[in-house]
């Protein structure tokens, strides 16, 4: 989600138009079907791929060229609904860390290219498998590795970023498909976490990222019919927050104050719509997002809104994008179609413009093309359900 949680890169540079034959594509490579995004550090790209339900592949991928400059495999038989990978891969100086659909943490030495160590989530914190499998990434910071094992007494845990230890557990969150993220409130530092607590109420856990001790715990009732805990929490400043929930759900802003030494959360606001797979962005003063079916309402494609959660605009069916991935480089958002895969460059403002539009995909896509993009000096990293491909991006 980039260096500040917001999927946005206010001074990056991308190009204002496509040419005729569309951007050009630097590299493609197949992968399996699945939902897990890449990372980019420094020259390498990063990704983990889901292998005939029974291994799960880290690949480390040259970025200029594609080319594999390693990677590491693990044996996990098995399937999961909507079967394949999850989550982006969290890379250090000397280390990658990533998830399991399955609930293995791995910990790949970047050097010697073995694991460190490996925590099974499942038999560690005796939790049982979300709806469709652990999707949240590790977050790593201050010698801890933050996980969800999301068991029934277990909601997030701390394990030392070397051993892979247990170092604290929070309060459970039940079920979820987030990741733990951390967040700058009323001026403290929050690891947050959302959930589903027994499919029926929704969670949102705030720890102490020290001590796992709970600052927050707010609670809400989504209302009837199928809701998933997915994106987590876009922050308005150090006191105001949206949270979107998707399937129907809209979106809540939420406003949090002072408790003495803990902070107590409360609705400030009810938004129509609902992202869900993806948090909203913030550009200019607007919030976007890729939006699911209002309720009651038609298809609501990309919407605009004030965030005080009034419609600016919305695309309905033209384009649909149906939960595709959006972040934004220098005042341009960026789409891939989650139904099509095309590839669109968004300007920002008070009606829909589209500056450009390309199929970038060689092969078929698939569906359900939902994998974060990911973005740097120029390359966009995108993934379909059979390809990972380079798009240059550069205006020079």
């Amino acid at each position: 989600m980039g260096t500040d949680f917001d999927n946005s890169e206010a001074d990056g540079k991308v190009l204002e138009s496509f040419p005729g034959a569309g951007p050009k594509v630097l590299w493609e490579v197949d992968v399996n079907a699945g939902f897990g995004g890449a990372a980019i550090v420094g020259d390498e790209v990063f990704h983990i791929d889901r292998v005939d339900q029974g291994f799960d592949i880290l690949y480390c991928l040259d970025l200029k060229t594609g080319k594999e400059k390693w990677s590491w495999k693990n044996e996990v038989p098995g399937r999961i609904s909507h079967p394949g990978s999850r989550g982006v891969p969290t890379v250090t100086k000397d280390a990658v860390y990533v998830s399991s659909g399955f609930g293995f943490i791995y910990c790949i030495d970047r050097e010697t290219k073995k694991p460190r160590w490996v925590v099974g989530m499942a038999k560690r914190f005796d939790a049982e498998p979300p709806r469709f499998g652990w999707a949240g990434h590790p977050v790593v910071k201050d010698g801890l590795c933050y996980v969800a094992p999301l068991g029934e007494k277990v909601g997030m845990a701390a394990l030392d970023a070397k051993t892979g230890k247990t170092v604290w557990t929070s309060e459970t969150v039940g079920n979820s498909h987030s990741s733990p993220q951390l967040m700058s409130i009323l001026g403290k530092e929050v690891l947050v976490m959302p959930g589903d607590f027994r499919r029926e109420e929704l969670v949102i856990l705030g720890v102490d990222p020290k001590t796992g001790k709970t600052r927050f715990r707010f609670t809400g009732d989504m209302g009837s019919g199928i809701f998933n805990a997915i994106p987590n929490l876009l922050m308005l400043g150090e006191d105001r927050a949206i949270y979107t929930g998707g399937y129907r759900k809209g979106s809540w802003l939420l406003r949090f104050e002072k408790d003495g030494d803990g902070m107590k959360v409360g609705k400030a606001g009810k938004l129509a719509f609902g992202a869900k797979f993806h948090a909203p962005l913030m550009v200019g003063g607007s919030l976007y997002m890729t939006a699911d079916k209002a309720r009651g309402k038609a298809v609501s494609g990309l919407v605009s809104l004030t965030p005080g959660g009034e419609t600016n605009w919305q695309t309905g069916k033209n384009p649909q994008l149906n939960g595709g991935s959006i972040i934004e480089v220098g005042g341009t958002i960026i789409s891939q179609d989650g139904d099509t895969g095309e590839l669109r460059l968004i300007k920002p403002g008070g009606k829909y413009l589209e500056l450009g539009k390309a199929k970038v995909f060689s092969k078929g896509t698939g569906k359900e093309l939902w994998a974060p993009m990911a973005f740097s000096k120029g390359k966009l990293v995108m993934r379909s359900q059979f390809q990972m491909i380079c798009v240059d991006l550069s205006p020079e």
